[in-house]
């Protein structure tokens, strides 16, 4: 594991992790529309060998195996790496490992990730591993959030809540986290940096469900806990809780209809292809 990452690992594969291996399920709903435009973007991927970065619960290890792949996913939880093990029936290789440093013993045709690539705390060094794990040519594709002022899917909850919570400092700019590489320009120096070409960047708006069923009340318990709402009411009392729970319902029954709520999501689809050289930095 690498030190430079290691409040993101012990995150992941502790407490974080814990919590997205047993919401897997309300998860991958809540994904399932960047899940398809993944998908699409990657196209078919029978007969590659697919590397999956930061895989978590590995529904797509699972994808790119119905679609004919040899997978291999990575990940710093193992938590969520249990679930993806159970979910692909053993024919995917997950390995417990940072994908920033780790290496494979032979090169990859595709590697691809959603929402796994945010949290490293050197991108270029940690895209500069991947460009070489993948054989000249190979492709990089991935789905990052853009902005978190863009996403209403954290603004909104946030907003309902947010005098219930204690002033925060500041987020460090480009600090890893979710919307570490929401900065378009910085993204593709980073690519360049670490050795990619041909790097496309677009942007793509689509629906993030908080319930699939179940209308408000599903939501609620959702929105308390994921996202940077649910992170910081999890530090706070039962009393503020229920008040929250309470604002979190007048926010989100807006956008409820016929039991499912949906909020607004902002990504960047992400391509590029690896080289022979890798550029200073």
């Amino acid at each position: 594991m690498n030190n430079a990452n290691s409040t993101q690992i012990d995150a992941w594969n502790g407490r974080v992790g814990e919590k997205w291996a047993k919401l897997h399920v309300r998860l991958d709903e809540m994904l399932s529309a960047a899940t398809v435009a993944l998908k699409a973007k990657v196209g078919p991927v029978a007969g590659e060998r697919v590397l999956d970065i930061g895989c978590g619960n590995g529904e797509t290890c699972a994808i790119w195996l119905e679609g004919g792949a040899e997978v291999t996913g990575v990940d710093v939880s193992t938590p969520m790496l249990a679930v993806a093990a159970s979910l692909t029936g053993g024919k995917a290789t997950l390995i417990h490992a940072d994908a920033s440093i780790w290496k494979g013993e032979a090169l990859f045709d595709l590697a691809v990730s959603r929402f796994g690539v945010m949290f490293f705390s050197d991108p270029v060094a940690a895209f500069t591993t991947i460009a070489s794990n993948l054989r000249p040519g190979g492709r990089l594709v991935f789905a990052c959030w853009r902005a978190a002022i863009e996403n209403a899917w954290v603004s909104v909850p946030l907003h309902a809540v947010s005098d219930l919570l204690p002033v925060a400092p500041p987020p460090v700019p480009h600090a890893p986290g979710p919307f570490g590489l929401c900065d378009r320009p910085r993204l593709e120096g980073i690519l360049q940096r670490a050795g990619f070409s041909d790097v496309t960047i677009e942007p793509l708006d689509l629906p993030v469900y908080f319930a699939r069923e179940g209308g408000v009340e599903a939501a609620v318990s959702f929105a308390m806990q994921v996202g940077p709402t649910g992170a910081a009411l999890g530090e706070m009392s039962k009393e503020v809780n229920a008040v929250a729970a309470e604002r979190l319902k007048e926010a989100l029954a807006p956008h409820a209809r016929d039991g499912v709520v949906t909020l607004g999501g902002a990504i960047w689809m992400v391509q590029a292809s690896a080289g022979t050289n890798v550029l200073a930095e």
